[in-house]
């Protein structure tokens, strides 16, 4: 093993692997009584991964993907031509930009913006040799807005003063009102007053409740509550500076799904064609509705295209589940969410941090069993910020979310102000590929289920056959050992009927539009590219044949494919005026041939 792992950047990987492989055997042998077969199967990864290490050079097929997705945010560490250059080329696949400290002024993020939209990715080359009419884009990675969601902030302090010492049992008063002009206190043991912008904090609150303050740094205990202030006792000491954050855990607050800044910031979205919105701070399912009808209000209103262009799509609701009201309602948030995420950082102070681990395991397999992308996000590689190298527990903690079943995985600080954003990237993608082959190696890991959230009531019998050619696609390459599996999909919706089966080959699938290309960037397994082709594949005069054989060729041209290889493809196409049906799904097993 020392001599094996010494040549790798990361030591720890190739042990962790074992870990991981044991974990999963671990967990199907108390639920299987056949798990011996699995934990052959797992085994058997680990082995070869170990046989191969002496010669592995951590190389990746020329498009380095993999099929976990990896969201990187965007700072001032990555906000120049290079290093987003450098975030594509090794693994982002979706673009976050933070609006939390964002002002009125778009420029910053129209910036970044652009900067994604022209790093070269696979699609440039593409482009060069397109005789598309549509100009090909450079590659189709997805932007991400983050809104800053309705927080709950510390006012000036006392006397204006820049930092305010808290000392444990000192008295303070929290209240609505400004305190600026007070005299700042003599020492540490007060009294108090502190300044927050909730209005409603009395009605709230209630004796014995607790107020966290600096994402719990600090903790005070309710003991009495008056007309628009409560008093509290602090449990431990520590300085408090304003504009922090306070929390108030297992309290229903009285917020707004949007503030008028996330109004602003979600029309602005809308109008630049953004992807996706991370809803924060969501706390119910009304919530929710009300961000999807303020974006679907915003797409109204916008002027028609002159160019005859449609108008763009309304971005997907990504919904933050960052509180315990948020984990209570949370089967609700999800039947109206298009995604969501698990935003560990106020979740891990809202509910006792103790319980965070199985907050996100149940969040987890929820959204798998419903067809709906997952999100694991803070501190997954936070350490890198400050060092070259991820710790064993950060390596376990991302590993551990790709094996539970997420989605995708996101670099926060890391990435968007960190000293070492290009080599976490790096490390999380290798992470991420470690565990995706102990997946798709494991076929006792892949829940194949009809996810019905997915069906269309108004559509049922239509998409009741799509999951039904979905579901076969995805057995038939397993038992096939296919080399992937080829979607033609003009909505995006084949696409995501097949990845809710979770495959274990990558999902290549090929879009007439590049927003709905970006759309399918946080499914796991699927790989958007824009079809070579300017005929529509819902029409009834479009040869699908034509179409598969130019999606096929794009394959191998990219390199996800090569003579002998076995692919699947899945398809819809329309009925002909002869014909006695509307249209038809379609499933053909193909072995490539060499041109």
């Amino acid at each position: 093993l020392h001599h094996t792992t010494s040549i790798r950047p990361f030591p720890d990987y190739t042990m962790l692997r074992s870990f991981y492989t044991a974990a999963a055997s671990g967990v199907a042998r108390q639920k299987e009584p056949s798990s011996i077969c699995i934990c052959a199967t797992t085994t058997a990864i680990a082995v070869r991964s170990l046989a191969n290490a002496a010669t592995d050079n951590w190389s990746f097929p020329e498009h380095k993907s993999t099929m976990t997705k990896i969201v990187c945010t965007l700072g001032p560490a990555t906000d120049k031509p290079e290093p987003v250059g450098a975030l594509v080329a090794n693994g982002m696949h979706v673009a976050r930009l933070n609006f939390s400290h964002a002002g009125s002024d778009y420029s910053y993020p129209e910036a970044n913006m652009a900067l994604v939209r022209n790093a070269a990715g696979n699609h440039s080359k593409l482009a060069a040799g397109s005789k598309m009419k549509t100009a090909m884009p450079h590659n189709l990675r997805a932007i991400l807005v983050d809104t800053k969601g309705p927080e709950i902030r510390t006012g000036p302090l006392q006397g204006n003063a820049e930092v305010q010492e808290f000392g444990v049992g000192s008295v303070v008063e929290v209240t609505t009102e400004d305190v600026s002009q007070d005299g700042a206190p003599s020492s540490p043991e007060g009294p108090h007053r502190l300044q927050i912008d909730y209005q409603s904090i009395a009605k709230s609150l209630h004796v014995g409740s607790q107020v966290l303050l600096d994402d719990g740094l600090i903790a005070l205990k309710v003991t009495h509550v008056e007309n628009n202030s409560v008093t509290c006792v602090a449990l431990n000491s520590g300085p408090i500076k304003k504009n922090k954050g306070v929390n108030l855990p297992n309290t229903e607050l009285d917020l707004p799904a949007l503030t008028d800044k996330d109004k602003r910031d979600l029309k602005w979205s809308c109008e630049v064609g953004a992807d996706f919105v991370a809803a924060s701070f969501i706390r119910t399912d009304g919530n929710v509705r009300s961000v999807k009808a303020f974006l679907d209000r915003s797409i109204a209103e916008m002027p028609e295209p002159t160019d005859g262009s449609p108008l763009p799509l309304r971005p997907l609701v990504i919904s933050k589940i960052e509180s315990k009201e948020g984990v209570d309602n949370f089967d609700e948030i999800l039947a109206e969410s298009d995604g969501i995420m698990v935003a560990r950082g106020d979740l891990g102070v809202e509910i006792p941090f103790r319980k965070v681990f199985a907050a996100q395991k149940m969040m987890v397999e929820k959204c798998n069993a419903s067809g709906k992308p997952v999100i694991v996000a803070t501190q997954m590689l936070d350490s890198m910020q400050r060092n070259p190298r991820p710790t064993r527990a950060e390596v376990t903690d991302v590993g551990t979310a790709v094996l539970d079943g997420a989605d995708a995985v996101m670099l926060s600080g890391e990435t968007a102000a960190g000293t070492y954003p290009i080599e976490s990237v790096q490390a999380m993608r290798m992470i991420v590929k470690e565990a995706d082959e102990i997946i798709d190696g494991a076929p006792s890991l892949n829940r194949v289920n009809v996810n019905e959230s997915l069906v269309d009531i108004s559509n049922i019998q239509e998409d009741q056959c799509l999951h039904a050619v979905a579901k076969s696609s995805v057995k038939s390459a397993r038992d096939l050992d296919a080399k992937l599996i080829i979607v033609i999909t003009s909505s995006g919706k084949v696409a995501r009927f097949v990845a809710s089966h979770r495959p274990t080959v990558p999902v290549l699938a090929f879009c007439t539009d590049a927003q709905v290309g970006r759309r399918l960037q946080l499914h796991r397994g699927i790989l958007p590219v824009m079809l070579q082709s300017d005929q529509d594949p819902l029409s009834s005069v479009t040869r699908m044949a034509t179409l598969r054989a130019e999606a096929m060729r794009t394959a191998v041209e990219l390199g996800f494919a090569r003579a002998g290889d076995r692919v699947i493809t899945v398809d819809r196409t329309a009925g002909k005026p002869q014909d006695m049906h509307h249209h038809s799904f379609n499933m053909k097993m193909s072995t490539l041939k060499a041109v």
